[in-house]
């Protein structure tokens, strides 16, 4: 407990709760397929040990922490308690009851440990808002299992009261109450894991060093998670990591047969490759976050021999009437398009994938598609059997049509994006 404050017991507090709800968690066996691991090792070899701080912990796939051998991994990454600092008092043995532990870390901690125990509005505060950012996060990265009712900004989710905020954080991972956990189906869940926490250290971590591996790691973390996302999107199964697709169709990356590029691929051969390819990244995501260097230019030209960009534009799809009002207003619909693109577009530029200058294409190229599915919609609209009818002998192909449905019209920024079609058509035709 060595160097912990108040505000990062709350954050060790946090860890603890994101680890028990990694899938693959049995709550009562508390066993899991995931481990709590240490940047710096339990046992280093120069006497010092690893802090039971939020800094020095990650969760990693348990087959990695066992793998990895326990000794000290670097000088700059994560915290660690000096052999100097090791006091024979502060001990706490097998033995030890919870009480007992718990004593020693009161005493250890003094008024750090007090504030924590006893402060429950403050540690509420911070639950609260640990919760609102991340019904948030899941609501403008459109990752949750299931929507909620209406959108929130980050301000109003934190007005709300803790119980409304578990309520939502249930009903977003698909829970069907707020007390029992059950994982996110179809989930990748090592990558989904390995990426929450490459995320975390990527912002918290004291070491530039490591702080650049696990933004590194991140990318790759992002875009190979966006393959898996689209292949199991293209199966029928809804899945909302990495790729969010709530009113568009996508597959942005294609499988580069670098093994057989002359014929029909063998798909023993795809399989095996796409196996290489995940245990590798993952194994490295658990040498980034643990401290260690990672050979970037191997692991990224690994990536990029197998993976391509096959388009940069979502196929969009024209809003049904009750998303079209749910969102209130065309603005907020394009706005929700383009928050669904971008984490990818920026995943692809990180790997250079892609180049500024063809993602601001893609920017403009959504307006279009959305343009494309708006006059399909039209054309199936006015189409309908409910506007045909035949009267006195004569047949009306538009019977009792007099407009389009709000959700139909033309949104004004697509006025501003046809504009230069049709005074070049002006043009022409004088």
């Amino acid at each position: 407990m060595w160097g912990n404050t108040t505000a990062s017991l709350v954050e060790l507090d946090n860890f603890n709760t994101s680890y028990e709800k990694c899938y693959g968690y049995n709550s009562e066996e508390r066993k899991s397929l995931f481990h709590r691991s240490h940047i710096q090792a339990n046992a280093g070899a120069d006497g010092s040990t690893g802090a039971l701080h939020y800094l020095n912990l990650f969760i990693s796939l348990d087959a990695h922490n066992l793998s990895a051998s326990n000794k000290f991994v670097s000088a700059d990454a994560g915290l660690r308690v000096p052999a100097s600092k090791l006091i024979k008092k502060w001990e706490v043995s097998k033995g030890d009851t919870r009480q007992q532990i718990t004593n020693k870390i009161h005493a250890f901690l003094g008024d750090e440990f007090t504030n924590y125990v006893n402060q429950p509005h403050l540690i509420r505060m911070d639950t609260v808002h640990t919760l609102a950012q991340r019904i948030y996060n899941r609501q403008q990265k459109g990752t949750a299992v299931k929507a909620l009712e209406q959108r929130y900004t980050l301000a109003q989710l934190e007005q709300q009261t803790l119980k409304d905020l578990e309520i939502m954080d249930a009903i977003q991972r698909g829970k069907t109450s707020v007390s029992s956990f059950r994982p996110e189906l179809y989930t990748r869940a090592t990558l989904c894991v390995y990426a929450d926490e490459l995320e975390r250290m990527a912002a918290v971590s004291l070491s530039e060093r490591h702080r650049d591996n696990c933004r590194f790691m991140l990318a790759l973390v992002r875009v190979l998670g966006i393959y898996i996302a689209q292949a199991e999107t293209q199966q029928g199964i809804d899945h909302r990591s990495f790729l969010p697709l709530k009113d568009a169709q996508w597959s942005p990356l294609e499988y580069v047969n670098w093994q057989q590029p002359w014929g029909t691929p063998d798909q023993q051969l795809i399989d095996a490759d796409h196996s290489l390819l995940i245990s590798s990244i993952a194994e490295h995501c658990y040498h980034a976050l643990s401290g260690a260097d990672v050979p970037r230019g191997f692991l990224q030209a690994r990536l990029l021999k197998r993976i391509d960009v096959a388009t940069l534009v979502p196929t969009v799809q024209a809003p049904e009437q009750w998303r079209y009002a749910a969102l209130g207003s065309w603005d907020k619909f394009v706005d929700s398009l383009y928050a669904d693109a971008e984490p990818v577009w920026q995943s692809l530029l990180a790997l250079d994938l892609c180049t500024p200058g063809q993602v601001e294409e893609a920017r403009t190229g959504l307006l279009w598609s959305l343009q494309g599915a708006i006059e399909k919609a039209r054309h199936e609209y006015r189409n309908q059997d409910g506007f045909k009818r035949t009267y006195k002998g004569k047949y009306y192909s538009r019977w009792g049509f007099n407009s389009y449905p709000e959700h139909l019209e033309f949104p004004p920024m697509l006025a501003d994006l046809m504009q230069p079609m049709v005074e070049d058509e002006h043009r022409a035709a004088a």
